[in-house]
């Protein structure tokens, strides 16, 4: 009896311990991180290239913006939240009105080159969100590679099967070109983000060959502080727009929280590793006590090399043990940290 009454005692203690240690911290099982997409100088066959003279015939879809002059657009849609900087010379013009207009337009010397569009009430024909996948694969012809000129300079795409299936690239003609994003697990569109060729060319979101230029933009340090706070935004706003649209609730913004995930990209960019558990700071639950925050439970998301915040949202929602995290109902507040596209968002419920 002795024996069964010390068992007990020893299990409510140990019970005890972990209810306030990392017991109820949400340990990820998974990292998200992508490989720069390769860039390389090589033969492009010029005869296969699309010259880009058919225009975007579908009057109901954005893609019908793209290279306009971006007053047009705010014609329809009204003055832009904010504009936010980016890496790849133009700025983000941030429409939000609605979450059902969700959208990020790039900007460059007032033209129109990309839009990134997140919004459900959006125009964006022959697409809509939530259309079955099967319906992309048999309504339009998927093509494992894309070719064209531009500037007397040549380049070619080439999708891998892993980002045919999730993020396929369509031309629509006239040079503009549409990006289907997939929630793999649902089999369904979430977002569409159109191009032009320069856009493509400078974000490269897939695999490039190029004889010619490649358009790419010195970034400083200053300017890189005003796109990682930019990053911050957009990953808080399309964040909390997907947790409303699966149903799982809005999060509050909690700086003390943004705090320990920008300290955790910081220390990830400058020590080069990618995990959760810092080699000088230790794990999730670790950084939170350090910073005194209290919390009941909670969970981190982590992200690199991803084209933008919109980007490492969508592969987080691709990733099962992040995708878990990212539509946990329990949690009520986030706060996330980016620095040179080290991505980290830290989640918990008070």
């Amino acid at each position: 009896m002795r024996f069964i009454l010390r068992t007990l005692a020893v299990v409510v203690i140990c019970l005890f311990i972990g209810y306030y240690t990392d017991l109820f911290f949400e340990k990820p099982t998974e990292v998200n991180s992508v490989d720069d997409k390769a860039v390389q100088q090589g033969n492009v066959d010029k005869n296969k290239t699309d010259d880009g003279k058919a225009k975007v015939e579908n009057q109901a879809s954005l893609a019908v913006y793209v290279n306009k002059d971006v007053e047009v657009l705010e014609k329809r849609y009204g003055a832009p939240k904010r504009k936010d900087a980016t890496p790849y010379g133009y700025q983000n013009y941030i429409f939000h009105r609605s979450d059902g207009q969700y959208m990020q337009v790039g900007v460059l010397n007032n033209r129109v080159q990309t839009i990134y569009a997140l919004g459900e009430d959006l125009p964006l024909k022959p697409f809509e969100i939530g259309m079955d996948t099967e319906k992309v694969f048999l309504n339009m012809k998927l093509q494992s590679e894309i070719t064209f000129n531009y500037q007397d300079n040549y380049y070619r795409f080439e999708l891998s099967e892993d980002e045919l299936n999730i993020r396929p690239l369509i031309s629509l003609g006239g040079g503009v070109y549409a990006q289907v994003n997939f929630d793999k697990f649902e089999s369904k569109v979430i977002s569409i983000r159109y191009f032009n060729k320069l856009s493509l060319i400078k974000m490269h979101p897939y695999e490039m060959t190029y004889q010619g230029d490649i358009f790419k933009d010195k970034v400083t340090d200053a300017q890189w502080d005003a796109i990682d706070k930019a990053s911050d935004q957009q990953v808080f706003d399309i964040t909390n727009i997907f947790r409303k649209r699966y149903d799982a609730g809005e999060l509050v913004w909690n700086e003390r929280v943004a705090e320990v995930a920008f300290g955790h990209s910081v220390d990830m960019q400058q020590n080069n590793y990618f995990d959760h558990d810092s080699p000088k700071y230790g794990s999730l639950a670790d950084r939170m006590s350090q910073a005194g925050i209290d919390y009941q439970k909670a969970a981190e998301n982590i992200a690199s090399n991803y084209l933008d915040g919109p980007a490492a949202v969508e592969g987080w929602l691709n990733s099962a043990g992040h995708r878990k995290n990212l539509f946990d109902k329990s949690f009520t507040d986030i706060g996330s940290g980016t620095y040179r596209k080290y991505y980290t968002q830290n989640f918990l419920q008070k």
